[in-house]
């Protein structure tokens, strides 16, 4: 398969997973949304669930990839508002990929690569988020330790509900800050 339709491929699927879940998206419909032939889809991708391991490993990066910068970019100078608000684009950019995430969750089946690849992306993001926090303010470092554990499942949740991104911001803001 070409790398472009393959990238076209997986971007279909991650729109569709993000709307509908895995079990509402057929190969068919990905394979109308990334103008390809549903052969084609079945030649690059065996299975549906390789298809959606693809997809999450796509996204699962993608949300890395924001959390890494977000690390970078964060100081102890950075205003407590502008660091979360940061770190709910990284989370969440569009929400799509990690609506992927959730719903890749919610198929996956037990002691599966998939589930070691979504259990090591939360560890990893669970290490970001502590190791970006540590560098901001004291206080807000130190409230960002002890709400560590609920970071990832409330911006999941706003994901989840296609939360607006500003009002993400805000939500999110005010969920650390109080």
């Amino acid at each position: 398969m070409k790398d472009a339709s393959e990238e076209r491929i997986i971007k279909a699927a991650v729109r569709l997973i993000a709307e509908r879940g895995v079990y509402g998206m057929s190969l068919g419909e990905v394979a109308a949304l990334a103008s390809v032939s549903k052969g084609n889809v079945q030649y690059g991708f065996k299975t549906k669930q390789a298809l959606v391991e693809k997809a999450a490993e796509h996204c699962m990066k993608s949300i890395s990839d924001g959390l890494f910068a977000w690390v970078d970019s964060v100081r102890s100078a950075t205003p407590g508002r502008e660091a979360l608000g940061a770190l709910s684009d990284a989370m969440l950019g569009d929400g799509i990929c990690l609506r992927v995430f959730i719903a890749a969750n919610g198929s996956v089946e037990p002691e599966s690569r998939l589930e070691a690849a979504l259990d090591s992306a939360m560890n990893e993001w669970n290490d970001l988020i502590e190791l970006g926090s540590m560098k901001l303010a004291p206080n807000l470092a130190a409230r960002m330790k002890r709400l560590l554990p609920a970071v990832i499942p409330f911006l999941a949740g706003l994901a989840a509900m296609n939360a607006d991104p500003d009002y993400a911001k805000e939500a999110f803001a005010a969920f650390i800050l109080g």
